[in-house]
């Protein structure tokens, strides 16, 4: 009798050890060909640099011929009315009156062409029509932030077994001047919350997109807050948009060891946006261009559209670039994409 209870202790010894000792696969992030690694992009195992456009797709298909010639490696996708945006469905005709395509073709599209596809929600539009834009809000105080998060979760749904699609949680948050209740508190907080909200669907490990404070041009709060964000997660990639914050009174050197302060942290960093044209006007963009190179920086214009009246534009009405009252940005930006 002795020794059968000497034995049963074992027993439940053992039990016990195997339920308090998680297996390493459990917690291990897996491996994905796309991962955020020491402050970096990389493919594979292998540090990588992707230079692209942002695009409005979902209003129709571009031409990948032209985007193939230009050299894009990767596609920031305008999702502006999230609310009715199909996902793996044929164009819809939205409440607003719009036509949307698909999620689905674009990426197929992307993917076909050897492009990385980030997908970014850039409005929410109501059961009337109406549209609100998300640059410059504060995303957890919006009234449909709830249905914001269902919709984005089956979306990382869909696309959880798709490597090259990349999910931003949102477009350009908070006042450009940090007025309107906001503090780094908030932006943690929040990111926390939208971030949290895509990993609890079963199996996304794709990269998330996580943008700066001030409409996304500031690095403030990922400098101040952004470790306490990585530590809870993973493969996370933040995005700053390079306008006015950037772009003016900034010299080459200036923008460089404003990023090398972010890379020195161990933040991998992409910038998701570039334009000559802004609130403030025309603007120069060759000294950040050549500060984005010389750190391999990540960068994305704006915009990919044929519109020969949009400074912005990088085609004009012909497909051709557009250099019209834009400091040729069209050129500007194709050369950058040879380089």
């Amino acid at each position: 009798m002795r020794l059968f209870f000497t034995y049963l202790v074992i027993a439940l010894l053992v039990i016990g050890c195997k339920q308090e000792s998680p297996s390493p696969a459990e917690d291990a992030f897996p491996e994905t060909p796309f991962l955020i690694e020491q402050g970096e992009i990389t493919y594979n195992g292998s540090p990588v640099t992707y230079n692209g456009v942002n695009a409005l797709q979902t209003f129709g298909l571009s031409d990948p011929a032209i985007m193939n010639e230009w050299g894009i490696e990767i596609v920031r996708e305008f999702i502006g009315n999230l609310r009715e945006q199909p996902i793996e469905e044929d164009a819809i005709l939205a409440s607003n009156g719009n036509w949307y395509h698909g999620l689905q073709k674009i990426v197929d599209q992307n993917r076909a062409n050897g492009k990385v596809t980030i997908l970014c929600p850039f409005g929410w539009v109501n059961e009337a029509g109406e549209q609100t834009l998300f640059t410059g809000l504060n995303p957890s105080e919006q009234s449909f932030y709830s249905e914001y998060k269902t919709k984005m979760r089956a979306i990382a749904a869909h696309f959880r077994d798709q490597p090259d699609v990349w999910i931003e949680v949102w477009n350009e948050p908070y006042s450009w001047n940090n007025q309107h209740g906001y503090t780094h508190s908030l932006w943690l907080s929040d990111m926390k919350d939208m971030v949290t909200n895509l990993r609890s669907v079963s199996g996304f490990y794709n990269v998330i997109l996580v943008p700066g404070n001030e409409q996304g041009q500031a690095e403030d709060a990922i400098l101040a807050e952004g470790n306490k964000l990585l530590n809870d997660q993973h493969n996370l990639l933040f995005d700053l948009h390079a306008y006015e914050k950037w772009l003016i009174d900034q010299s080459t050197e200036e923008i460089t060891d404003r990023i090398n302060a972010l890379k020195s942290e161990g933040f991998a960093i992409v910038f998701g946006e570039v334009g000559v044209i802004n609130a403030s006007g025309l603007m120069q963009v060759d000294h950040f261009l050549t500060a984005a190179q010389t750190t391999n920086t990540s960068t994305l214009a704006w915009l990919w559209n044929k519109n020969s009246g949009d400074q912005n534009a990088l085609l004009n009405d012909n497909g051709a670039a557009n250099n019209n009252e834009n400091n040729n940005w069209g050129n500007t930006f194709k050369n950058f994409l040879a380089q």
